[in-house]
Order: C-alpha cells, then sequence, then structure tokens
C-alpha cells in the first residue's frame, strides 16, 4: 500500500494548531512506557529500553514548561527515547477526544483468515490462534514461532488481516510495513502508542488508549508499570478507517 506522506508529519499537521500555547506539565520516563502530561491531558508511548543510551542521565535537561510543539517535534528523533516522548506528546493532544470506547478487533471477522501481526500482542494472539488460517507474528525480540521483522516484505503480500503495533511510529517502521500491505487488506494499528489521528484513520483502523486518571497513570509508568497495571488507568478507545 502507498503511503504518500510520513506518518509522523501527518500527525504534526494534525495536531499543529492544538499544540500551540501548550507546554509539558509533567513526564515520566518509564520502563515500559513514556508518559507526557500536556493542559490537554496525558499520553502514552512505547519504551525501547534497550536503546536507551548508556550514562548517568538519558536525558540532557528538564523538559517541565518545555513548548508542546516543540516536544512534539522529537518524534522525528533518530533517538528512539526522544521519539518516544514526541509521541506521547502527540498522544496528548489526539487520544483525549471522545470516541468509541472499544475493542476494534471484536468488530473483525478473522475466520479461516490469513493474518499478520507486526509486534506481539499475546492477549491477541490467545484470542486469534484457533478461529484464523494462519497467524505470521513478526518481532524484534526472541518470542518463539515469531519470524525476524525483515521477513516481513515475503509473508504480508499473502494476509488478509494485518495487525500493526503503535510501537512503529517509535522506530519509525510503520511505513515501511505498509509498503508490503496489499491496499485491499484490513489494516489495525493497536496499542497505546497509537494515535488516534482522523488523517491516519485514512490508512487504517486504530485502536488505542486513552488515560482517565493521570496521577494514578504516572504513578503506575513511574514504577515500571505496563499495561496490566494502566488497564485501571484509563479506557480502550477505537476510530475506525474512513
Amino acid at each position: 500500500m502507498k503511503v504518500d506522506k510520513l506518518f509522523s508529519d501527518l500527525l504534526l499537521d494534525e495536531c499543529g494548531k492544538k499544540l500551540q500555547n501548550l507546554q509539558i506539565v509533567d513526564y515520566i520516563l518509564g520502563l515500559s512506557y513514556v508518559a507526557v502530561e500536556t493542559e490537554a491531558g496525558v499520553g502514552l508511548a512505547y519504551t525501547f529500553r534497550e536503546a536507551i543510551k548508556n550514562g548517568c542521565n538519558v536525558t540532557n535537561e528538564d523538559l517541565r514548561r518545555t513548548p508542546a510543539n516543540k516536544a512534539a517535534a522529537m518524534i522525528n528523533s533518530d533517538d528512539l527515547l526522544e521519539s518516544a516522548i514526541g509521541l506521547a506528546t502527540i498522544n496528548s493532544i489526539l487520544n483525549n477526544t471522545d470516541y468509541d470506547e472499544s475493542d476494534i478487533l471484536d468488530n473483525i471477522d478473522f475466520q479461516d483468515k490469513n493474518v499478520g501481526m507486526v509486534g506481539f500482542f499475546q492477549p491477541v494472539v490467545e484470542k486469534l490462534t484457533d478461529a484464523v488460517a494462519n497467524l505470521h507474528i513478526f518481532e524484534l525480540k526472541d518470542i518463539a514461532g515469531s519470524f525476524r521483522p525483515e521477513y516481513a516484505k515475503r509473508i504480508l503480500p499473502q494476509c488478509d488481516i494485518v495487525i500493526i503495533s503503535g510501537t512503529t511510529f517509535v522506530n519509525k517502521t510503520t511505513e515501511d510495513f505498509f509498503h508490503y500491505i496489499p491496499a485491499s487488506s484490513k489494516k489495525v494499528i493497536l496499542g497505546p502508542s497509537t494515535p488516534l489521528s482522523e488523517k491516519l484513520s485514512e490508512y487504517a483502523d486504530l485502536c488505542s488508549f486513552k488515560v482517565t486518571d493521570k496521577r494514578a497513570c504516572l504513578d503506575a509508568i513511574a514504577r515500571g508499570g505496563g499495561m496490566r497495571r494502566l488497564k485501571t488507568c484509563g479506557k480502550k478507545v477505537a476510530l475506525t478507517s474512513k
């Protein structure tokens, strides 16, 4: 599927005006997620721990009171922690709109389909294994039964449905995977890192996470919490493709 513009540029274009006059109120660089709070709300993005640079400090400055548009532009940084901060800032804007409270996967017919999954989602794997014809998982980590991401170009063209982790916005591989997905295939971008962007929904269904209890969320992430801890701090929200 052809992508006409970098998704990061689409996201910055969409939330640019909303970022004006906002600043970072607080932020947490957790072991599982980065959380950024602006006056609009809290946004999340995945932490690639293995990419964090060594040293006494993982960042060179305190980002509190940083203009939100400056922080959001960090999504284009080659440093994956900075990129996560940028994405979380964008999500603090886009994911705090009133969208449908649902798990978008419940509305998709997976029966006897060839399914590709970019990123490993254990609960989704358990749900789909007995229904699908084939489930091809592409994952950076060494997980039994999965393929390395570079094999996606061989297999995704044969998939009826492709589920892509929102973490790909952090390491800037989303467009790479879309290149190999047929235009006719169903596409879903999934996980708390996923921006609920109207422009992005022209390319895929989106399922993400809206933080409803800011203090509990920041506390959980500061203590290394992942989605199991965060479930009580928010809710799944979805935006279907146009």
